[in-house]
């Protein structure tokens, strides 16, 4: 018995000098993404070509769970069979990795071969390419005469790859490397250097250079100087798909899909060079150089590059310029047709991003692009002439209807110049806009942000905004910002602010992962559809749009307005020269830049747009330039508002009527109730918010307004509108009662002192 307890005590203390060696011992992550191989949800009943978070060139390069008994694998392991001459791949970004300068990777992956060196393991790192100098289009034969510094062209390149095969062949084997260093060497500089490493990912690839099927299985991707074969935990899985069901439903039957994707020249690929068409060879004299115009004037060059070099003549009716293949959104809509075997015709890629662009401008375009009112066209949607969105996309058009967007991709970010501090007010009025036109539309925010973490960055406000309603939302900001310890800044984009191609690489593949469904997913979670606003500026945002035209009675002397409600959005004409805006009298502060001059509205640009005023309030948008002249301006109009004005039903009291004409387009109507002093009216409203209209006048008296029988305030009416140049008008004015519960109110309007011309009431329901 003595010599038991003794031996009883030294197992117990093996055994926790065990636990405590395991504890200090590092656990290896996988960095890669499903190492399992679990499938990709798709419509397609052969299954197994699509692996979840997992690139090949064509749907069907590889198959999944392919049997092959030779393979001594767990049976809760997949192998995937890559077809002869294919390659399958994966490919992440140094901070989604977690790595840093100085840090090595290794990897390892199981094989089966029947000819011997068939499978191929490769690992590099991607760099943005860096050579010295400058270089012009036109040296070319191109159009565009510019200089440009010779970083940041085409797509990313591989560093020297470490690649490894096996001579044996029948039987399984290991593939590995060890100690692959992340070594980047830059600086942040305009100027191109050929020394400088621009280290942005790493790339794991496995080809099949034979003529018969190869096999791999538990892949692995470490941390660390020396390969393993297993590790305790591989990376997380995106579920982001989670927040776009309605959208991933479709692509996952084989129903037609339609994308709007907003944003700037930024989102549409309008970069500094173009985003040409190069010749990507690394073996070729020609390596890096443009291989037809990034806008062709005759789209013949363009269809014939797309037949041959790119091997994808599907899409010869559906890009119109280089810049819609490379952007970021025309990536997603090439990968989507991979992911899910899709034919291009059954994916609308309606390209409402513009140059100059702001969330505030597309407001005047949102009915026009959703609806499809233009004919196909390169600079107004993406799409070559020619054709009409009914051949092109039969499918969508089988019920006879023309169809909604089922996902609203939101760009912009580096415009939004309006508004502050309530920029993202657009934003929140534009989801309302869209919800309320298209119930069940959703939404993506994945938004090229340079600034995050600076006082007017966009990223908090729009992260904010998504969880809100639920808007799945990629944090493309922090992303930017991590990549500024291993790359130069300006090779991501060579102007200073627009990304190049290998950029917009970098933003697909973050954009991506929203689309990456397991074949056995987590139930979807519905976006919030109209849920309390998260703005007070929202309501502004969210209404009808109304045009008046340069020769509307409503624009005065061609440079004053009395806007509708509180947002707008105009065109003026200054021969491109700068404008100023002025609304109420005083510098207009955020509403834009002034540069842009117009002679005509476009639905995507204007001179100015604003939106952070008071609801209900009367507003007066003026351009005081002398030689400026507005075309049109589009102004909100609040949700269901009504005006109850001399002729409505349901006024009580007496008082006499009379008749005026205004040079200011009678905005409230001719004619007014004329209330001496101490005579009243009352009506009642239902509403959520109410205004008052008066025709302001020299001998006007004191209007007081009562809701409920509580007075709210009391309002001069003797009190001129001075304009730019030193003019006293005297017009139509308006006051509002915002913020009532939504229900129905008694309004009482009383004049004092003098008598009051009272124009109506108008009731709004902006629940």
């Amino acid at each position: 018995m003595k010599k038991i307890v003794p031996l009883f005590l030294f197992v117990v203390l093996c055994s926790l000098l065990s636990a405590v060696v395991a504890e200090e011992m590092p656990r290896e992550q996988n960095l890669l993404q499903n190492p399992e191989f679990r499938l990709r949800k798709t419509a397609v009943a052969e299954s197994g070509r699509s692996i979840l978070c997992w690139n090949t060139d064509h749907y069907g390069d590889v198959s999944a769970g392919a049997e092959n008994e030779k393979l001594k694998i767990k049976p809760s392991t997949k192998a995937v069979a890559i077809e002869p001459g294919k390659r399958f791949w994966q490919f992440a970004t140094l901070p989604e990795l977690k790595l840093a300068a100085g840090d090595v990777v290794s990897l390892s992956v199981n094989g089966y071969q029947e000819t011997s060196g068939a499978l191929k393991a490769r690992l590099c790192l991607m760099l943005v390419e860096s050579a010295d100098g400058e270089w012009s289009p036109a040296d070319f034969g191109l159009s565009d005469k510019r200089t440009f510094a010779k970083h940041g062209r085409g797509e990313l390149i591989r560093a020297p790859q470490l690649e490894t095969s096996s001579e044996q062949a029948g039987q399984e084997f290991i593939l590995q490397f060890s100690g692959l260093k992340v070594d980047p060497r830059f600086e942040h500089q305009r100027a191109s250097n050929a020394a400088f490493r621009n280290v942005v990912g790493v790339l794991v690839e496995f080809v099949n250079d034979s003529d018969k099927r190869v096999w791999i299985h538990s892949p692995t991707l470490i941390k660390g100087d020396k390969a393993v074969t297993e590790t305790v935990s591989s990376r997380a899985l995106p579920d982001l798909y989670r927040r776009i069901p309605r959208t991933m439903e479709k692509l996952t039957s084989g129903k037609p899909v339609t994308i709007l994707t907003l944003g700037s020249s930024i989102d549409r690929g309008s970069a500094n060079p173009r985003l040409y068409f190069y010749d990507e060879d690394p073996t070729s004299p020609d390596f890096k150089e443009p291989l037809t115009d990034a806008r062709p004037r005759k789209p013949a060059a363009l269809k014939q590059l797309l037949f041959e070099r790119m091997q994808r003549p599907d899409l010869q009716d559906y890009v119109g310029w280089s810049q819609h293949y490379f952007m970021y959104t025309g990536r997603m809509r090439r990968e989507l047709l991979r992911k899910f075997n899709y034919p291009v015709e059954k994916i609308l890629l309606n390209v409402m991003a513009c140059d100059g662009s702001s969330i505030g401008e597309s407001h005047s375009g949102f009915l026009e692009y959703a609806s499809l009112e233009q004919s196909p066209d390169p600079g107004n949607n993406g799409h070559p002439a020619g054709k009409t969105w009914q051949e092109l996309y039969p499918a969508l058009f089988e019920n006879g209807k023309k169809p909604g967007p089922d996902l609203v991709i939101f760009g912009h970010g580096h415009n939004e110049h309006i508004d502050r501090p309530d920029e993202i007010a657009a934003y929140e009025g534009a989801v309302r806009w869209f919800q309320r036109h298209y119930p069940g539309v959703e939404f993506v925010s994945c938004m090229w942000i340079r600034d995050k973490g600076q006082p007017n960055s966009m990223t908090e406000p729009m992260q904010q905004l998504c969880a809100h309603y639920g808007i799945p939302f990629v944090d493309l900001g922090q992303l930017l910002t991590d990549l500024k310890t291993t790359c130069n800044q300006y090779a991501l984009a060579p102007d200073g602010g627009h990304p190049g191609a290998a950029s917009h690489y970098l933003w697909f593949k973050q954009l991506e992962q929203i689309f990456e469904m397991p074949e056995n997913p987590q139930p979807g979670i519905p976006q919030r559809q109209l849920p309390a606003r998260m703005n007070d500026y929202a309501a502004n945002w969210e209404g009808e749009m109304t045009r008046f035209d340069v020769d509307s009675p409503r624009i005065v002397d061609g440079r004053m307005m009395i806007l509708e409600e509180a947002a707008f959005n105009l065109w003026a004409d200054n021969k491109r020269e700068m404008m100023q805006l002025q609304i109420d009298g005083q510098p207009a502060q955020h509403a834009g830049h002034g540069r842009s001059s117009f002679t005509r509205p476009n639905p995507r640009n204007s001179t100015f747009v604003h939106g952070r005023l008071s609801r209900g309030d009367r507003h007066i948008i003026e351009i005081p330039n002398t030689s400026a002249r507005l075309t049109t301006v589009d102004c909100k109009v609040g949700l269901n508002r009504r005006f109850y004005g001399v002729d409505a039903k349901g006024w009580r009291g007496t008082s006499a009527v009379k008749t005026f004409k205004s040079m200011w387009g009678t905005p409230y109507g001719e004619q007014a109730f004329y209330l001496t002093p101490g005579e009243a009216i009352e009506i009642e409203v239902e509403a959520t918010d109410v205004s008052i209209a008066w025709l302001d006048r020299v001998e006007g008296g004191t209007l007081v307004t009562e809701v409920d029988g509580k007075t709210v305030w009391s309002q001069p009416t003797s009190e001129p509108f001075m304009d730019s140049q030193g003019r006293k008008h005297f017009i139509e004015n308006r006051r509002g009662v915002t913020g009532l519960p939504f229900g129905k109110y008694r309004i009482k309007l009383q004049a004092q002192e003098k008598p009051v011309w009272v124009l109506g009431v108008f009731g709004y329901d902006e629940r």
